[in-house]
C-alpha cells in the first residue's frame, strides 16, 4: 500500500528553481511532486537515498535533473529540498539546504 504524503516545506525552493527552469522542466519536475505525494513516486522514478542525511531522497527526474526530498513518515510528510542539475546538487553537498540551479 502506497503512503500519501502532505507537502509541508520546501516551496521557496521550487519557486527559485522554477523562476528559470524551461516550461518543460516545470512540468516533469510538477509530475514528480505529485508522485511523491500520492505514493507512487518509488514505482516510476530512479529514487536513492541519501547516505550522509537520512529520510532524505534523490529520485532522477530525468536525465541531468533531480529532486531532492526529505520524507516525513511519522508525519505522513514532505519537503522539498533542493531541484536543480545532478552536477550542482553533488558540487553543493557542503553548502547550506535550499540552493538550486535551473535544468
Amino acid at each position: 500500500m502506497a503512503m500519501r504524503l502532505q507537502l509541508t516545506a520546501g516551496l521557496e525552493v521550487l519557486e527559485s528553481w522554477a523562476e528559470t527552469a524551461s516550461q518543460a522542466a516545470r512540468n516533469v519536475v510538477y509530475e514528480a511532486l505529485f508522485a511523491v505525494g500520492d505514493g507512487s513516486a518509488f514505482l516510476v522514478y530512479d529514487i536513492f537515498g541519501d547516505p550522509r542525511d537520512p529520510g532524505n531522497f534523490l529520485i532522477m527526474v530525468k536525465p541531468g535533473l533531480v529532486m531532492k526530498v526529505m520524507v516525513q513518515r511519522a508525519e505522513s510528510a514532505f519537503e522539498i529540498r533542493y531541484v536543480g542539475a545532478v552536477e550542482d546538487e553533488f558540487d553543493t553537498a557542503a553548502a547550506p539546504q535550499g540552493t538550486s540551479s535551473p535544468e
